[in-house]
């Protein structure tokens, strides 16, 4: 009996994990600037999913870090991150 149950647990899990394919892929691109007393770095993030019981997603992030320098030395950081997905 014990062994029914084993096969039909593992005939689930081998079903459960056929029945969905994913697929994805992704692009990064990076900036920097910097000048007297101040750095930018700017990431962009875009990916693309393609799940067979969705279809395709896409998600896309943008990072923007600041630092500041002040003519005494003292920094102030300052990260944002926006995304959007369809």
């Amino acid at each position: 009996m014990f062994k029914f149950f084993r096969n039909l647990t593992s005939a689930a899990i081998l079903t459960v994990g056929l029945t969905g394919c994913v697929g994805s892929a992704g692009v990064s691109t990076w900036e920097y600037q910097a000048g007297p007393g101040y750095e930018t770095e700017r990431v962009h993030d875009s990916r693309i999913q393609a799940d067979t019981s969705q279809g395709f997603t896409r998600e896309a992030c943008t990072t923007v870090s600041r630092r500041q320098i002040g003519p005494s030395g003292g920094m102030a950081d300052r990260d944002v991150t926006a995304c959007a997905s369809n």
